[in-house]
């Protein structure tokens, strides 16, 4: 048998050597690229409008999931599961870090992880999770709006590495768009524009107006621009010779601030786009396992040869992505709890390769409501969220966008009652601190006695223009 010094000398000969580094026990460099809002409105995802030529070209490359999710359709509560590798209600970011909530402090993070394991942290953009403390980062640009501005993406990529040496990194890039407000020129950025007449009205928002395909078309410009943004990293890394060994991720955070996707449990708002790259180690193809952004912290520091913390929900994907035969799991559970003061409805969901069922904790008959808190208020936000009942089951094979609600019919007891298995099973096993209704009749009131939430200028403008940002 030859040895590992014959086989690599023998590589080089032949000029393979790169592949063999990952064999050698190298280290690679990792990048989380986020897209702000971003959901399944790319190129290589169908998107026939978008143009995403960088990032169609890392999926044809890489791993494209079609079932890839974040843990819940809200922006704080979703980045703070990819930097733990917790759902929300296990580590405590239920809603917006800017609005006051907060993770536990003593949970273990990502960038902390990998930091101590010898690797150069960096965070271009937003990190919108609490507190900040604890997430050790060497390079630390978080201004949102620079995102948007390709000159300061690249800035402020070759910041990072110039101060990298041969030390491995981590970056985690974080573009705002394709969030509100939609801008639709940032320095010349991007240079394909939408225009309305261009735009199709997104399936599942069940509607159709002239207003919203304008929105969709703004929408999609800001998708181009992270697209620009994508390819701007890539050259930046190719001109520095690190793209052999380079890890990236490239996913949204939640779906898109439209109807029946953002700030809901419906697929729109936390099936993402999810896509894995790494050129000679991660075999391309389209898989449709389902994965999830608590999948992250596991498979980067796996990379990283560091231990991850005990308890994780998530594993890690590589032997998905070595394209290697493994049992995965079946089922996958999503939540979603609030995102601003007065915007609370918790909700508990499950899928399989074909349906999926979702539970509002809140109409639970079971669950006695405080007498002393209106109820209308709540119906309402529940009816822009979900069908307003207490259980919803669908069958994602004939309607993948959930408008038909099949809970309660016979033919589909069976499978309506395997998952309210799973789901409770899942709830116990995180420790889903909702199961008792106290707490859950306490975060009711703590809610309600929250202060408004300030409508930002630009929310308003849209608003009085009649669009409906989230």
């Amino acid at each position: 048998m030859c040895s590992l010094t014959d086989r690599f000398l023998r590589a080089v000969c032949l000029g393979l050597w790169l592949p063999l580094l990952g064999m050698a026990g190298e280290r690679p460099n990792l990048i989380l690229v986020t897209g702000d809002d971003m959901g399944f409105q790319l190129g290589c995802y169908g998107d026939t409008v978008a143009t995403t030529p960088h990032m169609d070209r890392l999926a044809r490359e890489g791993v494209r999931f079609t079932r890839g999710y974040v843990t819940q359709a809200s922006c704080s509560p979703s980045r703070s599961s990819m930097l733990t590798g917790l759902y929300p209600h296990q580590n405590g970011q239920i809603g917006l870090a800017h609005l006051g909530y907060a993770m536990r402090p003593d949970v273990p993070a990502l960038p902390t992880l990998l930091k101590k394991a010898g690797y150069r942290t960096g965070i271009i953009g937003k990190l919108h999770v609490a507190p900040e403390s604890s997430f050790e980062f060497d390079y630390k640009q978080v201004n949102t709006a620079d995102t948007r501005d390709m000159g300061k993406v690249r800035f402020k990529c070759n910041a990072f590495l110039a101060e990298t040496g041969g030390q491995p990194f981590f970056l985690m890039l974080n573009f705002f768009d394709p969030h509100d407000p939609h801008l639709q020129d940032v320095a010349g950025s991007p240079k394909a524009k939408v225009l309305p007449e261009q735009a199709e009205v997104f399936p599942f928002m069940g509607t159709n107006s002239p207003a919203l395909r304008q929105r969709v078309a703004e929408f999609t410009t800001c998708v181009n621009r992270v697209d620009e943004g994508v390819g701007v990293l890539l050259d930046v890394l190719r001109q520095r010779g690190l793209l052999t060994n380079t890890f990236l991720v490239v996913l949204g955070d939640n779906g898109p601030p439209m109807l029946r996707a953002k700030v809901t449990s419906f697929e729109a708002g936390v099936n993402v786009p999810f896509i894995a790259w790494w050129p000679g180690r991660v075999k391309p193809r389209v898989s449709d396992a389902l994965v999830c952004s608590i999948d992250l912290m596991p498979t980067l520091l796996e990379l990283a040869k560091a231990e991850p913390p005990q308890g994780l929900p998530g594993r890690s994907l590589l032997p998905l992505l070595r394209g290697q035969r493994i049992t995965w799991r079946d089922v996958l559970a999503t939540e979603y709890t609030t995102h601003e003061p007065r915007n609370l409805n918790p909700q508990r969901s499950i899928r399989d390769a074909r349906y999926k069922l979702t539970v509002t904790l809140l109409k639970d008959p079971a669950f006695q409501w405080p007498n002393e808190i209106p109820l209308a208020e709540y119906r309402k936000v529940q009816r822009r969220a979900a069908t307003g009942e207490f259980i919803e089951l669908y069958d994602l094979e004939s309607d993948p966008h959930e408008f038909k609600n099949l809970a309660g019919q016979p033919e589909l007891k069976a499978q309506q009652e395997r998952l309210l298995r799973a789901l409770q099973d899942w709830r116990v096993r995180t420790q889903d601190p909702l199961l008792d209704f106290a707490a859950l009749r306490a975060l009711v009131l703590e809610e309600q006695d929250a202060p408004p939430t300030p409508v930002p200028a630009w929310k308003k403008a849209q608003q009085q223009k009649g669009k409906t940002p989230r």
